[in-house]
């Protein structure tokens, strides 16, 4: 599993030297993200850089949390759970037109899950300093119950249909649709990876131009 996140992370890092680093592309959207209990909704973004006009490579992330009424053998009288993806990806546009693209894609990285009791909490301190000024934050966070670590790896359609253009460098604006399966390896305190194996499929907008 980490040859292949290694293996991925070389072939972008050495590509993304030599893109073509004025063609950005940047996907912002809702995914039905696969959970404990089902799915649940989850933000999804990518931001990819061009390699060419049809290789694009880069990075994307899916947050998402969910309560339980279960306490998976912990004593806590409810729970809940955090998921966190983040990958590497690669994706290739087959299909160009006026109107409407057709990508095919690739991602593989890490699946965090925690598990938190959301009644238990303790005060988290944070420090920052702008501009030699220290500022202390104080905040309760719920307390930690488990925390588990896995590999996915995700293929899938991008299927997007062009809705008009901004600036005067036309960046194309995007309806896209991405359509993917999850694959997720490995076993954690309180599931495994084939719990969290699913279709994957999410709804939002790209924005693909010039910088």
């Amino acid at each position: 599993m980490k040859k292949a996140i290694y293996m991925l992370g070389f072939f972008v890092s050495c590509n993304l030297f030599f893109a073509q680093r004025d063609h950005i592309a940047f996907f912002a959207g809702l995914e039905l993200q696969p959970a404990l209990n089902g799915y649940a909704p989850a933000f999804q973004m990518n931001g990819r850089l061009y390699v060419n006009d049809r290789i694009s490579l880069g990075a994307a992330l899916a947050y998402t949390q969910q309560n339980h009424s279960d306490n998976f053998g912990y004593l806590a009288d409810r729970t809940r759970s955090y998921h966190t993806t983040f990958n590497l990806l690669a994706q290739n546009d087959l299909i160009q037109k006026e109107k409407f693209s057709l990508g095919i894609y690739i991602s593989t990285g890490m699946y965090f899950l925690s598990l938190v009791n959301p009644d238990e909490t303790y005060t988290q301190t944070t420090y920052n300093q702008v501009e030699d000024v220290w500022f202390v934050h104080q905040q309760e966070v719920p307390r930690r119950l488990s925390r588990n670590l896995f590999y996915n790896i995700q293929p899938g359609l991008d299927l997007s249909y062009k809705l008009g253009t901004i600036t005067k460098e036309k960046v194309g604006i995007y309806l896209t649709s991405r359509v993917g399966y999850q694959f997720v390896l490995g076993n954690g305190d309180i599931t495994n990876g084939t719990q969290l194996t699913k279709p994957v499929v999410s709804l939002g907008i790209t924005f693909n131009g010039p910088k």
